[in-house]
């Protein structure tokens, strides 16, 4: 009989690059009947054994949304239901009342998280944070085994629940969907590019004054600072424009949109070096950035906040720079040497290419995932 798992997603899109681009086609190359389930949009589509089931909960109460998804999954009647979320583990003990599954909480985001109390101050933050604490301290128990995509999101659960199964499933792409550009040396131009949330917490800031510094240290050069991402707010999108205003002449300045993945992974590849310059709070420090491992498949160099989350995964970085984010003067040196030393700059570049081609990649860990998913 087929075996048929579902991926029960309450906060992430059903093209999440990980559950659908890895995960869920990972699984479903293997013969395995998978459907998609997201809270998050009405679009439904189907492609070779993945089903994507969504709809908007964004108007709908808790106890509705539940129903509705203990509804999908009657009908598609999975063995095992992988979670994103404490809400997602909830429903699903609601459906394993009517059927024996196991259910895998996938942990991929702290929770609470800042996003999740931002807007309370106080007693009322504190209690929040108790409160949502609490539910996903429920939601690890009830749960039968854990998927981690890094080491200090797992801590909490490894030590409470010492007694479940886990794998380590990291963030490392499949390489095939990475669009490979010539080496070349940079002559007269530099592509520098920036990805993700743009606001001052992930440090669009420092980018930009990073960008500048290194701008007035090589005024012969031309900078393109590509930006693909989105302003979280009006707020944060008038706080860019302000601070980018005053760049010097010989940079040029050109954001998109966030795009989908396919697009993402043929478009970065034209970049010379990439830039990830957040803010190091304590959730920003022991949270592993995803596109890290997506810039050393293009095999360019990479200059990321000195985390302490990049150095508990990579014990030697040796592709690109580790850096007080707030240090532009270093980051202006360090981009300067990649302009004015080509042997050293390709030297890098092949660094993170034959990193990437023997570690971390899909390839080194799929297998693994499905042994795993198969118990």
């Amino acid at each position: 009989m087929q075996k048929k798992i579902a991926f029960l997603n309450t906060a992430h899109l059903p093209l999440d690059d990980r559950v659908y681009y890895h995960q869920a086609k990972c699984l479903s190359n293997a013969g395995v009947d998978v459907q998609i389930i997201s809270t998050k949009t009405d679009k439904n589509t189907r492609t070779k054994n993945i089903t994507i089931n969504a709809f908007n909960d964004k108007n709908l109460s808790l106890k509705s949304t539940s129903s509705k998804i203990i509804k999908i999954l009657k009908e598609f009647s999975p063995d095992t239901i992988i979670c994103d979320t404490p809400l997602a583990v909830f429903a699903s003990l609601r459906y394993k009342k009517t059927k024996k599954v196991r259910i895998i909480y996938d942990v991929t985001e702290w929770y609470p998280a800042k996003k999740n109390l931002s807007k309370k101050h106080g007693i009322k933050k504190l209690y929040k944070f108790l409160i949502l604490s609490s539910l996903n301290f429920v939601a690890g128990l009830k749960s039968d085994s854990y998927i981690f995509g890094e080491y200090y999101k797992s801590l909490p659960f490894r030590i409470l629940f010492f007694w479940k199964s886990f794998i380590f499933t990291p963030y490392y792409p499949n390489i095939n969907y990475i669009q490979n550009y010539p080496f070349e040396k940079i002559c007269n131009e530099v592509n520098l590019l920036y990805s993700g949330i743009v606001n001052s917490d992930k440090g669009i800031d420092s980018v930009v004054k990073a960008t500048n510094q290194a701008a007035i240290q090589c005024p012969n050069i031309l900078f393109n600072l590509q930006i693909i991402g989105s302003f979280p707010s009006d707020k944060d999108k008038i706080y860019f424009e302000n601070i980018s205003a005053q760049m010097c002449r010989n940079v040029h300045l050109n954001i998109k949109a966030n795009l989908d993945f396919t697009d993402f992974c043929s478009e970065i590849g034209r970049a010379h070096i990439f830039f990830d310059l957040r803010k190091k709070d304590l959730e920003n420090n022991l949270c592993l950035p995803i596109k890290l491992f997506y810039y050393l498949a293009c095999g360019r160099p990479v200059i990321y906040s000195n985390l302490h989350s990049i150095r508990k995964e990579i014990e030697e970085f040796n592709f690109g720079l580790l850096v007080d984010p707030n240090d532009a003067k270093s980051i202006a040196n360090y981009i300067e040497k990649c302009i004015s030393n080509p042997e050293f700059y390709e030297h890098v570049c092949m660094n993170a290419y034959e990193i990437s081609r023997n570690k971390y990649n899909w390839d080194n860990i799929k297998n693994e995932f499905k042994s795993f998913i198969y118990l």
